[in-house]
């Protein structure tokens, strides 16, 4: 196989695993959050992460624009939250009606943080390095948290969690 084709959902990269995240930066009545899979440790000296973002859409312009944000590892009961955060129409903002109870405060760099996520980083962006359609993020690592609980994992079976409607 060639081309965009090595990339399809039936083939190699969707049978490996990755862990759900969802980014979250700005000040409370323009909270935003948008749900990842490819937040990756990037370096461990100076600790550094990376994370693909789509070029053009609003999680990118927003996190840019913050130049700080958490990144909430969600535990495997919170599937809903990847789905509400993978929604290209959803509203911003941290006193929605359907939000209570999803905050647990705000880190150092008053990033929203996520209630019942099993990690929570905080991070800084470093730079941008355009790569195909996506941008890749490299942020500093400020802070870390460690929660409890089983991480929420990516894989063909659970790729639905993604709004793929935006292709």
């Amino acid at each position: 196989m060639t081309g965009a084709g090595l990339l399809s959902e039936d083939t190699a990269v969707w049978r490996s695993a990755a862990g759900v995240a969802v980014l979250t930066c700005g000040p409370a009545e323009r909270a935003h959050g948008v749900t990842v899979s490819t937040l990756c440790v990037a370096s461990l000296r100076p600790p550094m992460v990376s994370v693909a973002l789509r070029q053009g859409s609003r999680g990118l312009a927003t996190l840019l624009s913050s130049g700080r944000f958490a990144a909430n590892a969600l535990s495997d009961g919170q599937a809903p939250l990847a789905r509400r955060f993978a929604r290209s129409d959803r509203a911003d903002g941290w006193d929605l009606p359907d939000a209570t109870g999803l905050w647990d405060g705000r880190s150092a760099c008053g990033a929203p943080l996520l209630r019942d996520a099993v990690g929570w980083l905080e991070c800084r962006v470093e730079r941008t390095v355009p790569v195909g359609d996506h941008e890749l993020v490299l942020a500093r690592v400020l802070t870390s948290r460690a929660g409890t609980g089983s991480p929420l994992l990516n894989t063909r079976l659970t790729s639905a969690l993604h709004d793929r409607s935006r292709r």
